[in-house]
């Protein structure tokens, strides 16, 4: 209490890019599946709010077209590593020739989940919305997300990391973590950030919520490189 709030802000700086808010979009599938502008509208969205949009590999709208829907914006690509690592590096390409600014690495989907409720609802994405980032990568079309989560290498290592941080130039972040010693590998194989994330409860058994997860990453990473959280905030 008794503390002049006249004048506050909401700005914010990570890694280098200037935002109006510390909340980013973070990366979800097959956008067209809630609206007809799909990526491309959330693009102009979170440009016109001032922050980043991490484009999901699963987009339903190739990479360049969403950066060309909002060229001003701010944006960032997750990926996954491929048992084919050419995948990933076309993918990776293709972002950083579009304006992409980083890369969310996604390491908590080893293998796709059971997800209990898509099985109970008999829930499919539709024939008609595809995943043209990767399909293009791979060289062919119609790949169900079935067929997307067999392309993911289960034997990735930190070491992997090492060499893709070392590979490419952009900035990496690794997404899916929800533990400080793993926080801490992050750190030594030259992660430039970490996502703590359970990948919306339905990925991994048994996981903590991120909430509950964060102050553990937060004090192993210390001030050495940004810490953002993802998913379940309400309030």
């Amino acid at each position: 209490m008794l503390v002049d709030v006249s004048d506050v802000s909401t700005r914010t700086t990570v890694l280098g890019a200037d935002l109006e808010m510390p909340i980013l979009v973070a990366p979800v599938a097959f956008q067209l599946l809630a609206h007809p502008d799909g990526e491309q509208g959330m693009a102009r969205a979170a440009a016109a709010a001032g922050t980043i949009l991490c484009l999901s590999s699963l987009t339903s709208t190739r990479p360049a077209e969403v950066a060309g829907a909002a060229p001003e914006g701010k944006h960032w690509m997750q990926v996954y590593l491929f048992r084919d690592r050419g995948v990933t590096r076309a993918m990776v390409e293709e972002a950083a020739e579009s304006g992409y600014e980083a890369l969310l690495l996604t390491v908590d989907a080893p293998y796709a989940g059971r997800r209990e409720r898509d099985l109970r609802s008999g829930f499919q994405v539709p024939a008609e919305i595809t995943a043209p980032a990767i399909e293009a990568a791979v060289g062919h079309r119609s790949l169900t997300t079935a067929e997307v989560f067999e392309l993911v290498d289960p034997s990735i290592t930190w070491e992997d990391l090492e060499r893709l941080c070392s590979e490419f130039d952009l900035p990496i972040l690794v997404k899916g973590l929800i533990t400080g010693e793993d926080a801490a590998l992050a750190v030594e194989h030259g992660a430039a950030g970490v996502v703590v994330s359970n990948h919306g409860g339905r990925q991994l058994d048994t996981v903590p919520a991120a909430i509950d997860a964060l102050p553990e990453v937060v004090e192993a990473v210390g001030e050495r490189i940004p810490v953002l959280l993802d998913g379940g905030v309400r309030r």
